[in-house]
């Protein structure tokens, strides 16, 4: 696998993971007794997504990172760090700094993103609260970010979108993957939009749009509601973008 949507893929994998964990166990293993115990795993949930969704070469540049200063570092020596949230999308590593500040000696926790709203930026985080989880973070915490240059295929169906799952589509959700999504309703004979702007948000039009699909696809009732699933999704064939 490689891609976007692969590396977000295996994050969602271990949405609810506590502690102690298989991502402490395999860096520990690979990195020795200095990762005894029950370390911090933020980063090292990053690395492990990256190695087990074939990106490690795109997000941790063939090595392991377990603090975030290093990562950051590490991203900014190639060339692919930026600072605040300016152009953050899908896929970036995010830095934050709970003190506020924009300095990278002062980061001390990461994340993936996995779609941004305006001011809001959507991510999936290991070890925040000792947990595995979603948030919605604000740029006040954000020292900045890294951009991977991510490679697209994979053992996937070529050219198109994985599923981001069901709680990918809540409203007012902002993402090159809704447009094309539009797109392949409209092209499909499910065009239940009101208005053809705003295509890449999720509202109302997408929900009466999608829930024709599922009918096409013999889905009735409660499961016709509007709101993507795997084998739906995967029959549609969104086109990556």
């Amino acid at each position: 696998m490689s891609g976007v949507e692969d590396m977000v893929a295996q994050a969602e994998l271990d949405l609810g993971l506590g502690e102690p964990n298989k991502i402490q166990k395999w860096y520990r293993d690979r990195n020795g007794s200095d990762f005894n115990g029950n370390f911090p795993w933020c980063d090292a949930s990053i690395t492990y997504w990256a190695w087990h969704s074939g990106n490690e070469d795109a997000v941790t540049f063939g090595g392991d990172f377990a603090k975030t200063t290093v990562h950051a570092k590490a991203f900014k020596n190639h060339g692919q760090w930026h600072v605040d949230i300016a152009g953050i999308q899908r896929g970036d590593i995010v830095f934050f700094d709970w003190g506020g500040t924009d300095l990278k000696s002062a980061i001390d926790h990461v994340g993936l993103v996995t779609g941004v709203s305006g001011s809001k930026v959507y991510t999936i985080e290991g070890n925040y609260d000792d947990v595995c989880d979603r948030h919605v973070r604000m740029s006040n915490w954000i020292v900045g970010y890294g951009r991977p240059v991510y490679v697209h295929g994979g053992t996937h169906v070529p050219g198109f979108v994985t599923f981001p799952g069901k709680s990918f589509f809540v409203a007012g959700r902002k993402s090159p993957i809704i447009e094309a999504m539009h797109n392949r309703l409209v092209a499909v004979g499910c065009n239940k939009y009101e208005t053809q702007t705003n295509k890449d948000t999720w509202g109302t039009g997408d929900v009466k749009s999608y829930s024709c699909w599922q009918q096409k696809q013999h889905f009735t009732g409660a499961d016709a509601d509007g709101i993507p699933g795997k084998e739906t999704w995967d029959k549609l064939k969104v086109p990556r973008t």
